[in-house]
């Protein structure tokens, strides 16, 4: 299959953006390189796809000149730092991750809708005290009204969970949840169309926040959220699509809701303006694997096979491991994948 120059021409850009972020400390990169090179992804199609070109010419000027800013702060923060006497490492007297993500169209989508976000704070203080943050969202509409509606859910969750005073994690992560949803429905009361089924963006959200020896994971829609521990693999979220509701009553088994599955889903972000967010709270060890991934994952491959690729590879080879699988299958759906791999407790 040969490649489309506009393919060509994104995958050199973000090869080039991925370059220039190397002018940035090596701490700061580890700590927020995936961030960035998603919302350039964003931003880059965007410009594009609204003003072509030219857009995308003055986007690379913005671009450049907020490298050569932010840049030369992160080198004097990181220099005043040392002064101090200050350690510059992500994780203190937590644990050590290794995280990574991937998203792909799939082999049967026009467009991919899915998005994610890895969150793991430079500021020893804020991780200390809220952790880090994985967000994958799946985003439901059609033509680009998913892809809207699924990057407000990551870059809304973001915003709030870390901008929430509250000490109680699993209580800013629901209201994090909860404030992107009331933000998304205000996007749709406002669309020029009338807001029903037909017009609606909407969006699934899966959260975990990796706090001390806890992860607290809040979902809404059929996006998971796994932990993998010495060769079992749990599923922390619950899917909230008419199938496993079933399964809940006791009228279908797994097996029977697999084969059954179909994509609707009985909770949505932004359709309402309030959803039912489930939170769970589980503990966490060394060595354990946190997996967040949207139904094109999950519905593709077994859970028995997504745990045995994130303990047989490190987190950069599974997440691309677990989408060539997925595609194998027929890659009917969108792919987003984040591993994060507890690699050393420090308690």
């Amino acid at each position: 299959m040969t490649t489309s120059p506009l393919k060509r021409k994104i995958t050199f850009s973000e090869h080039f953006y991925g370059l220039l972020l190397q002018i940035y400390p090596s701490e700061f990169r580890r700590a927020f390189r995936l961030e960035m090179m998603q919302t350039f992804r964003d931003c880059y199609r965007e410009a594009l796809r609204e003003n072509g070109q030219p857009g995308v010419i003055r986007l690379w000027g913005s671009i450049l000149y907020d490298l050569a800013t932010t840049a030369v702060i992160e080198h004097v923060r990181e220099f005043v730092a040392k002064l101090k006497g200050k350690e510059t490492i992500t994780m203190v007297n937590q644990f050590s991750l290794n995280v990574a993500q991937l998203t792909d169209i799939g082999r049967k989508r026009e467009s991919n809708e899915d998005n994610m976000i890895s969150i793991v704070p430079d500021d020893t203080q804020v991780m200390t005290r809220k952790g880090a943050l994985f967000v994958v969202a799946d985003g439901l509409g059609g033509h680009t009204k998913g892809e809207v509606a699924s990057e407000m859910t990551v870059r809304l969750v973001r915003e709030a969970y870390y901008q929430d005073e509250n000490d109680d994690i699993a209580a800013s992560l629901r209201h994090a949840v909860e404030h992107a949803n009331a933000l998304i429905y205000q996007a749709n009361q406002s669309q020029t169309e009338p807001p029903d089924k037909d017009h609606s963006m909407g969006s699934t959200c899966v959260a975990a926040v990796l706090q001390g020896d806890t992860v607290n994971v809040a979902n809404v829609g059929d996006s998971r959220a796994y932990i993998v521990r010495a060769g079992q693999v749990k599923q922390v979220s619950q899917d909230h699509t008419p199938e496993a509701e079933q399964v809940r009553a006791g009228l279908l088994t797994e097996e029977q809701a697999r084969a059954q599955s179909g994509n609707k889903i009985t909770r949505c972000m932004g359709i309402k303006p309030d959803v039912e967010v489930d939170v769970f709270t589980e503990p966490v060890q060394q060595s354990d694997i946190l997996v967040l991934c949207t139904d094109g994952l999950s519905k593709t491959i077994s859970d028995a096979e997504i745990g045995k690729i994130v303990q047989q590879f490190e987190p950069q080879e599974s997440v691309q491991r677990l989408i060539d699988l997925a595609n194998e299958q027929g890659g009917p759906d969108n792919i987003t994948a984040v591993v994060a791999r507890v690699s050393q407790a420090l308690n």
